[in-house]
């Protein structure tokens, strides 16, 4: 498993468009029903809406996603994204989810599915799936939480599924004016899990949702998959800039036709299957890496001369990617168990601010030397697009292996056992040497 597509340009966290510290997961499940009950005054400030959603023949929505990291209350790292949202009750619909390293369309025109992958890959669905189905638990990634917003954005379906099965509590927060002139209800929930979110509704004759926030800081906490650092918060806040339920919308817009030169794939899998062998062709592999500079959390610098002559380990990672943390303690065992012949090992964080990386690295138990890159400078420089990414270089400075994605711990622990043997004791790796170089058998 690893996570694709990164940029260089790209200096905040990837947690919506690759795998987070867990699979985050709906809301709320359709089986749910709510252990409470509702308030009156919940039920006059939410059925309006609701109704109208449920009753809706139709829909057109455009909705800004800003995911915030916080570290001692103050923000660090902001990711942004779009959805671009068109439905026709029951089932034709088309849903776009536009962030900076990610750009994918899911097509419906009631009997056949489309998935736009990029603008040159598809693959077609073999059923289509309803909206309701979409806004209950949606099987493709469109996002850290896309039901929340197809729930609030898709014509026909009942968004109390959504937001009020297996809800520990509802209420009314209270009145205001949502940006100083709109007259708007808030309600806060709070589900089982302790996730809450704050949904803020417009008070007029036709209500419209105008802001939700999702905090899942308490998920993650509950998890237990990674120490959460004291002070640290995680959110969602989706801003809807456009939404209506009523109106005409373009049958075309459910169609799609393939633009010239797009590949189709037969599923999900065989795109990342076929993307994952691209990858493995990494093209520093039997060569010498390029000059570097290191800047560790304590401040030190380490560049490429300083490692001359070592055998030394670049892992690339970030706080986000779930399956760079459950490749970390393996890589740091493993190369500490060959740290008294001279193996060094040094983890590059990409993209996130050096004080996240300090506060996340703080609460964990890994005792490695982690070098900050918020800034992504070298991301482009050893060809990280993909991570986790790991690097074993020789003392010549040839790159001799290279690993991408997670594929276990006892496979990952076992082929860095045995490519380390082969380095320290001077020997080159097999899959490094060029094919021109390797003797006739």
């Amino acid at each position: 498993m690893n996570c694709v597509g990164f940029r260089k340009w790209l200096a905040q966290p990837l947690l919506l468009f690759c795998v987070a510290f867990v699979a985050i997961p709906s809301v709320t499940h359709s089986q749910d029903k709510p252990s409470f009950e509702l308030s009156e005054d919940v039920r006059e400030a939410l059925t309006p809406l609701f109704s109208r959603i449920l009753k809706a023949d139709v829909s057109r929505a455009t909705v800004d996603l800003s995911v915030e990291t916080v570290m001692g209350g103050e923000v660090v790292e902001t990711a942004e994204s779009v959805y671009e949202i068109a439905s026709k009750y029951p089932d034709q619909y088309t849903i776009y989810y536009k962030s900076a390293d990610d750009r994918k369309r899911l097509y419906s025109d009631g009997e056949k599915g489309v998935v736009a992958l990029t603008p040159e890959a598809f693959f077609r669905l073999s059923e289509v799936a309803s909206s309701q189905e979409l806004a209950t638990r949606s099987e493709l990634n469109l996002g850290p939480y896309p039901e929340a917003v197809l729930a609030l954005t898709l014509a026909g379906v009942d968004p109390a599924v959504t937001f009020l099965g297996g809800m520990k509590s509802v209420e009314v927060a209270g009145k205001m004016k949502y940006r100083g002139s709109i007259d708007s209800i808030h309600l806060r929930g709070q589900q089982k899990d302790g996730v809450t979110w704050d949904l803020w509704i417009s008070d007029d004759s036709k209500p419209r949702p105008l802001r939700l926030l999702v905090d899942l800081t308490p998920m993650l906490i509950a998890t237990g998959q990674v120490a959460v650092p004291q002070g640290y918060a995680y959110s969602l806040r989706y801003d809807f800039k456009s939404w209506r339920v009523i109106g005409e919308v373009d049958e075309k817009l459910f169609q799609y036709t393939p633009p010239p030169g797009a590949v189709e794939y037969e599923s999900l899998e065989d795109f990342q299957q076929q993307s994952s062998e691209e990858l493995a062709e990494h093209p520093l592999l039997g060569e010498s890496i390029p000059d570097f500079e290191l800047t560790l959390l304590d401040g030190s610098i380490i560049r490429k001369d300083d490692l001359k002559g070592k055998v030394f380990v670049l892992d690339f990672w970030a706080t986000w990617c779930g399956p760079c943390l459950q490749a970390m303690p393996v890589l740091a065992e493993t190369t500490k168990a060959f740290a008294d012949k001279g193996v060094q090992f040094y983890a590059v964080n990409v993209g996130e601010s050096s004080a996240l990386v300090k506060g996340f690295v703080s609460e964990q138990d890994w005792d490695v030397a982690v070098a900050s890159d918020p800034k992504g400078d070298l991301i482009e420089l050893f060809s990280a697009k993909s991570i986790p990414l790991t690097l074993l270089i020789a003392p010549s400075g040839v790159v001799e292996a290279v690993h991408q994605g997670y594929p276990g711990a006892e496979a990952l622990k076992q082929q860095f056992t045995d490519e380390l043997e082969v380095l320290v004791q001077g020997g080159r790796i097999a899959s490094s040497v060029p094919t021109d170089a390797k003797p006739e058998k």
